[in-house]
């Protein structure tokens, strides 16, 4: 990997990033309620998406897309929420040839495992970020009960619940659901050090677990990628000292390190 383009990926994840709310398809992620959806025809949202590329297309001449005719060289493998308050452009850079993202309810290792493989063992990227985010609806549903979803949703819930029996049942629902979002975070990245340890012990793969909090549960401001576990330390003062954080200023890995929950 170029010097540069770790740099711009490790600058990446101390970025903090705007918001814009929308619905979500599993139980309510707002804390305070659902928000009106706006009333918006079928035509109108396929105009917007095609009119959207039409943009990019516009801003990116031919020769741009010659780089990766035939392969792809991304800097970083995401496993992501498919909610879609977690925006595409999280990192301020273009996801283009730089970023293999994969979404799935609760951002989980092994309902997207074949992905995971690829983007780990084939492309291959050097880091893996597991990014959670505050409020996440499959996490609250999974404190609950589920048993009305549809077989496809129950499958992909149930794989969250080694996370949700660490969960001592006491206290205020939001703070044990956002601890939840973390405890997840880590359990993903337990499975992903179990699934490419010899990759992380050959140092050729670091596995970096973090949670996007547009609630600001962590007091870092609405919008901050917070990173949670590296490699399975969730120590901050560890993590702030890692090698992967060492390109960030101490007051930058300060501002974008923290943790709610115990360590599972």
């Amino acid at each position: 990997m170029h010097t540069n383009s770790r740099k711009t990926l490790l600058l990446g994840l101390a970025l903090t990033a705007s918001l814009s709310f929308a619905g979500t398809a599993l139980a309510s992620d707002d804390h305070h309620g659902h928000a009106a959806a706006p009333t918006v025809s079928d035509a109108a949202v396929l105009k917007n998406a095609i009119s959207g590329n039409d943009r990019f297309k516009a801003k990116h001449p031919k020769k741009s897309f010659e780089a990766y005719q035939k392969t792809q060289v991304p800097n970083l493998t995401v496993v992501s929420c498919s909610d879609s308050r977690v925006h595409t452009d999280l990192f301020g850079i273009d996801p283009h040839n730089n970023i293999f993202v994969i979404r799935d309810i609760g951002n989980q290792i092994k309902t997207a495992a074949g992905s995971v493989d690829y983007g780990v063992r084939h492309l291959p990227t050097r880091i893996l970020l597991i990014l959670g985010h505050s409020g996440c609806g499959a996490v609250k549903a999974a404190m609950g009960d589920y048993s009305g979803e549809t077989a496809g949703i129950k499958a992909e819930l149930d794989t969250l619940k080694p996370v949700i029996a660490a969960d001592d049942k006491n206290g205020d629902f939001d703070q044990r659901w956002s601890k939840n979002v973390e405890r997840n975070v880590d359990y993903q990245v337990k499975q992903a050090m179990e699934q490419y340890g010899d990759k992380v012990k050959a140092g050729q793969l670091t596995i970096v677990g973090g949670v996007y909090d547009f609630n600001d549960f962590y007091g870092k401001g609405r919008g901050t990628l917070v990173v949670t576990n590296i490699g399975g330390e969730t120590d901050p003062a560890k993590i702030a000292a890692h090698p992967a954080m060492k390109e960030l200023s101490k007051a930058q890995a300060a501002n974008h390190v923290g943790s709610l929950a115990p360590a599972l």
